[in-house]
């Protein structure tokens, strides 16, 4: 049975639906738990070389909540940029987050939580003068396992999928990890560059001077419906475009993704004029279950802004006001039933 929860990122209502400030993510379990974990200033309660340090809080129902520090986040450096993903059959708590030791470099963790334990974190890549950003997170339960006939069979297999996006001193793109867990221990399988499961581009997007390639900048994971396989929605700044692709881990002796273009989609040029000021805020994705449909929200503490692709074309900008009214929360609650319809 696939695992799902109602804030788990392949949802069709995103994980940032909960999230009303930049640097938090929020997810609630089948059981009623609610899971928040948020990137805090040192107020001296972490060693003096903690910049800022992630502190999850769990609150089941009426319970008073337990807020407990992240144990790498407690080491040098400001630790930030956490997503969240559970798994529902083993109870298991996943925190993916970045590690900033100085300005010139930068670290990925992936630790998990169960049963009130935690594992230690794993080191996804810490490459120096490598500017990672907007991570995401999510799971898959089955892998296609090759038998001895030569076919392949859907077996359990927990593994996460992340993704995130990265600058260097030659560019930009958008990058993926696959991670095995076993016994609640994470174990890293692979990286890629997300662009090496596209066809190559021949023509870039024509797009106005002042284009924001902001929006590009945000991959992000979406419901496909299957229990074996992830859809990645990702943009490409050289040539302005979003992606689609599927990603559907193999185990042939190891457990991989095969090499080669895997389309989930068509191709999407981005829009020719990009919202200017979407440089605040985390932007996400909502798609539509029925159709090719794609929606862009940017959530700041004042208001969601989004734009639509729909019938071929994208809509322009239009913004919802937030007040004591209504709620971030709530705005991205309509915006993903509209999106439903």
């Amino acid at each position: 049975m696939k695992r799902l929860v109602l804030a788990l990122i392949f949802a069709i209502v995103p994980a940032a639906l909960f999230a009303q400030v930049a640097d938090r993510d929020v997810l609630l379990a089948s059981d009623g738990t609610l899971y928040t974990v948020e990137s805090t200033d040192n107020d001296g309660s972490a060693p003096a070389d903690v910049t800022r340090f992630l502190l999850l809080t769990v609150q089941r129902g009426n319970q008073k909540p337990q807020r407990i520090p992240v144990p790498e986040s407690l080491s040098t450096g400001v630790h930030s940029r956490p997503a969240l993903a559970y798994d529902t059959d083993t109870r298991t708590l996943f925190v993916f987050w970045l590690k900033t030791p100085n300005p010139m470099s930068s670290e990925l963790l992936l630790a998990s939580y169960s049963n009130g334990r935690w594992q230690q974190a794993v080191s996804i890549d810490n490459q120096p003068y490598h500017l990672r950003y907007n991570l995401r997170i999510g799971i898959t339960t089955r892998i296609a396992q090759l038998q001895s006939g030569g076919v392949y069979v859907d077996a359990p297999a927990l593994l996460l999928h992340a993704a995130w996006w990265e600058e260097t001193g030659y560019g930009e793109l958008a990058r993926y990890g696959l991670f095995s867990v076993e016994g609640g221990k994470v174990s890293l399988v692979e990286l890629h560059d997300l662009n090496e499961f596209v066809t190559p581009y021949t023509t870039p997007t024509p797009v106005d001077p002042d284009f924001n390639p902001e929006i590009l900048r945000h991959p992000a994971f979406v419901d496909n419906g299957t229990a074996n396989s992830v859809d990645v929605i990702f943009g490409d700044k050289n040539y302005s475009v979003f992606n689609r692709v599927t990603l559907k881990p193999i185990a042939d002796g190891r457990i991989h993704i095969p090499i080669g273009a895997h389309p989930g989609g068509p191709r999407i040029a981005a829009p020719k004029s990009a919202p200017g000021d979407w440089n605040g805020g985390r932007i996400s994705t909502i798609t539509s279950p029925h159709s090719g449909n794609l929606l862009l929200y940017n959530t700041t503490k004042e208001s969601v802004s989004y734009i639509m692709f729909s019938s071929g074309g994208w809509s322009s900008v239009k913004t919802v006001a937030l007040s004591d009214k209504l709620s971030a929360d709530a705005a991205v609650a309509a915006l993903s039933r509209m999106m439903s319809q």
